[in-house]
C-alpha cells in the first residue's frame, strides 16, 4: 500500500514539473518575441516608415525602370526600398526561426504582398545582375508573400482566433502543424519527370 502512494505521488510530482518545464518555456518563449515585436512595432509607428511604404507601393514602379534593379536605382530611392524590403525581410526570418508566429504573417499579409509586387520586378533583375543564379536575395520576402498571397480566407480567422484564446504551447503546436500544411497548399507544383 505505501508503495502504491509513494509511486502514486511520484506521478504527480512529475506531472507537476513537466507542466511546469512547459509553461516555463512558453514564458520564455514569449518573453524571447517581446524585444523583437517591440523594435518591429517601433518601426512600423513612424510616419516616415509609411510615407517609404507608400511610395515603394504605389510609386516606385511607375517612376523607375525595373531593369535597373536595385543596385541601379538612384542612392535615396535605393534606401527608401531597403527600408521597406528588409523590415518585412526580417519579419520573414524571424518567423523561420521561430521568434515571431504565423499570426504575424496574417496581420500584415495584404502589406507584405504589395510590397513584394512593388519590388519584385527590381529584384529579380538584382539577381542577374548578381549572377547568383537562383532566388537567394530576399528569398525570405518573396517566399512569405507567397504564403501571405495564398492563406485561406478560413485560416486567417482560425489565427486570429486561436491567437486570442489559446495558451501559448497549443498555438506553437498548432502553428507548427498550419505551417505545414500552408507549406502544402502554397507549394509551386512541379511537374512529374517526362517517362524515357
Amino acid at each position: 500500500m505505501f508503495n502504491l502512494v509513494a509511486t502514486g505521488l511520484s506521478a504527480v510530482a512529475l506531472l507537476v514539473t513537466l507542466y511546469s518545464a512547459v509553461s516555463q518555456a512558453g514564458l520564455q518563449r514569449r518573453s524571447n518575441q517581446l524585444p523583437a515585436y517591440v523594435d518591429l512595432l517601433a518601426d512600423f509607428r513612424s510616419a516616415e516608415f509609411h510615407e517609404r511604404y507608400s511610395f515603394v507601393t504605389q510609386r516606385l514602379l511607375a517612376e523607375y525602370d525595373p531593369t535597373l534593379g536595385l543596385s541601379g536605382l538612384p542612392n535615396d530611392v535605393r534606401r527608401q526600398v531597403y527600408d521597406i524590403v528588409y523590415y518585412y525581410q526580417n519579419i520573414s526570418v524571424l518567423r523561420l526561426a521561430d521568434i515571431v508566429d504565423d499570426e504575424m504573417v496574417a496581420l500584415l499579409r495584404i502589406r507584405v504582398v504589395k510590397v513584394w509586387d512593388a519590388v519584385a520586378p527590381f529584384v529579380l533583375r538584382e539577381r542577374e545582375v548578381m549572377g547568383t543564379d537562383g532566388r537567394y536575395l530576399l528569398r525570405g520576402l518573396e517566399d512569405m508573400a507567397h504564403e501571405a498571397r495564398h492563406m485561406p480566407q478560413d485560416l486567417i480567422d482560425q489565427l486570429m482566433h486561436v491567437s486570442r484564446t489559446q495558451p501559448a504551447w497549443r498555438r506553437h503546436r498548432a502553428a507548427l502543424r498550419r505551417r505545414a500544411a500552408l507549406r502544402q497548399l502554397t507549394a509551386p507544383r512541379v511537374p512529374p519527370p517526362a517517362a524515357e
